[in-house]
């Protein structure tokens, strides 16, 4: 049997209690927290969800007191320094006198987008102060809410300047134009085809990114039939993606005035050519020539003969 150390039990009630004191110490801290009064956001609301720039939104934040005592002094606060917002008719800052234990109460902003925001998602930095009711110490908790600047891009088409003539192959350029605030990507136009004329390039022509108030041209070539009428009327679709991903499909239809060679001249639009004239006047000296040529071999001829 093996003697046992001097007070060795002694030790160990001593440990034992020490460790237990350390449990209900802890148990206390925690008891002490949770009973800290605090405030959550309970609930961030948009109206509209998404702002187009130049245009206002409401935003409503519920604050929650979740503790155990009142909160006095109550800021709510909007930190619009880094983002394209100013606020439109209210403060950036709400505040309440006081919010009662398990209480809600809400702050409402409105707040207008600049109109030089551009498409996006933005984070708003929310500060809220409060002081603990009976207490001097300030208390604060920082958070950030979200807001969606955005605005349906406007695609425009047109025919760029250029002569469309019936009978032979013709280079087509149309201007694809974003009159919108917001900017588009993954752009591609697709020519459809037609009774009157024959699409010779790929019909599919991709753009890619045109940003707000610029434009781009898809150039195709295309060949009109003899029989077509002056105007052709030419289908087209666009597809592309704004800012945040959202997809658009726009169909439009173009016309555009096609020329005979012959209506092409009489207007000016091209100027008559010479070949053909040229080509008699060197064919008709060349004639001449070979003419001369002769009748001076001839009369070379006769003069021997005669001179024999």
């Amino acid at each position: 049997m093996v003697p046992q150390k001097p007070n060795s039990g002694k030790l160990k009630m001593k440990t034992t209690k020490i460790i237990l004191a350390s449990i209900i110490l802890t148990i206390y801290i925690l008891s002490i927290i949770g009973l800290t009064s605090a405030l959550t956001i309970t609930s961030v609301n948009t109206n509209p969800e998404v702002v187009a720039p130049g245009e206002s939104s409401t935003i409503k934040i519920g604050v929650e007191n979740d503790g155990n005592d009142n909160v006095e002094d109550v800021s709510v606060g909007l930190d619009l320094t880094n983002v394209p917002f100013a606020p439109y008719s209210s403060s950036s800052e709400i505040s309440f006198d006081e919010i009662k234990e398990n209480k809600v109460k809400y702050a409402e902003f409105e707040i207008s987008a600049l109109s030089e925001a551009k498409s996006g998602i933005y984070k708003i930095p929310l500060l809220i102060s409060y002081k603990i009711s009976g207490e001097t110490q300030v208390n604060t908790k920082n958070s950030l809410i979200g807001i969606s600047v955005n605005s349906k891009p406007i695609i425009d088409l047109g025919i760029e300047d250029g002569l469309l003539l019936k009978g032979q192959e013709s280079k087509l350029s149309v201007k694809i134009t974003n009159k919108g605030f917001s900017d588009v990507k993954f752009l591609e136009i697709e020519m459809q085809g037609g009774t009157s004329y024959t699409i010779l390039s790929q019909k599919n022509v991709y753009i890619g990114d045109i940003s707000s108030d610029d434009f781009d041209t898809a150039d195709f070539n295309v060949f009109f039939k003899d029989t077509s009428a002056s105007t052709a009327n030419m289908p087209f679709t666009v597809r592309y993606k704004d800012s945040l991903n959202n997809k658009y499909e726009e169909s439009f239809n173009l016309q555009a005035q096609v020329y005979t060679q012959k209506q092409a001249i009489d207007l000016g639009l091209i100027q008559k050519s010479n070949t053909t004239t040229y080509a008699g006047i060197v064919i008709g000296l060349i004639i001449i020539y070979i003419v001369y040529r002769n009748i001076k071999k001839r009369r070379k001829i006769k003069k021997a003969e005669s001179s024999a």
